[in-house]
């Protein structure tokens, strides 16, 4: 029997025998390369972005703060720590959305203290629902968290721009306890090292909508959410004499890890 795919907004697609063309996109804005090598330029407007999908994670023009997507809105968490949702006209360097299905995944987690326990967990999950190494996943939860920590980044102003290794180097970190909120983020392949972040890539959002941030700690008290794989993938590169001469092969696996840990 044909599988049907119904999106957020409960319209029924055409069925996935109609061909690959159907199947639910995992988008993505740049890569993540360019973002290390100080590509911060705007590529498409969060109103472009939001066409492409309701959840997701990212950063905006300039490498101003950590972005989420939450349910169809776009939060930015700023340096100074404060969280406001951006305009339709604001700008993304680099981001990663897609819509859930009717083939989305159910799961809980609890009680777990590290954010590499909560890793596990995800993968648990994702290994449950897809048992998939070589395909994108988007996940979104929602819980309490006994305790967090999160960074941002100052909006860099001028260009050229540096390094997204050397802005990081004076990164803003604040931690929270007893949060209620959102864990939004992305499962990425390992043959995608430099496209983007092989592994978990996580970031938080209240509840009340203003703290947030990219994740480097995290404690789970209660969370459930869903997950699902994509087998399908759209990118929209930068259109700037920068990015034309950007070495995009270069080995940056290191310079990442100390970024993104």
């Amino acid at each position: 029997m044909a599988e049907t795919i119904t999106t957020e907004n409960g319209t029924e697609g055409a069925t996935a025998a109609d061909g690959y063309a159907q199947k639910p996109v995992f988008y993505q804005v740049s890569t993540l390369n360019a973002l290390m090598l100080g590509n911060f330029d705007g590529v498409v407007t969060v109103g472009e972005l939001k066409r492409h999908g309701s959840w997701g994670i990212g950063t905006y023009e300039g490498l101003d703060g950590e972005a989420i997507v939450c349910d169809g809105h776009a939060y930015d968490a700023h340096a100074d720590g404060t969280t406001c949702e951006y305009s339709d006209d604001a700008r993304l360097a680099f981001a990663t959305v897609a819509n859930f299905t009717n083939r989305a995944a159910q799961f809980e987690i609890s009680g777990a203290t590290t954010i590499a326990r909560v890793k596990d967990a995800l993968d648990d999950a994702r290994k449950a629902s897809d048992d998939n190494d070589n395909a994108w996943v988007m996940m979104a939860m929602h819980g309490t968290f006994p305790s967090l920590r999160v960074r941002s980044c100052e909006k860099q102003l001028t260009k050229p721009y540096p390094t997204l290794s050397e802005v990081a180097s004076s990164q803003h970190e604040h931690s929270y306890e007893n949060e209620s909120g959102w864990v939004i983020g992305v499962w990425v392949p390992a043959y995608l090292e430099g496209i983007n972040l092989p592994g978990w890539h996580i970031h938080f959002l209240s509840d009340d909508k203003k703290r947030g941030g990219h994740l480097l700690e995290l404690a789970v008290g209660t969370a459930s959410g869903k997950l699902e794989s994509y087998a399908r993938f759209e990118m929209d590169l930068p259109v700037n004499r920068e990015f034309d001469k950007l070495d995009l092969g270069e080995d940056l696996a290191s310079a990442t890890a100390s970024v993104e840990g």
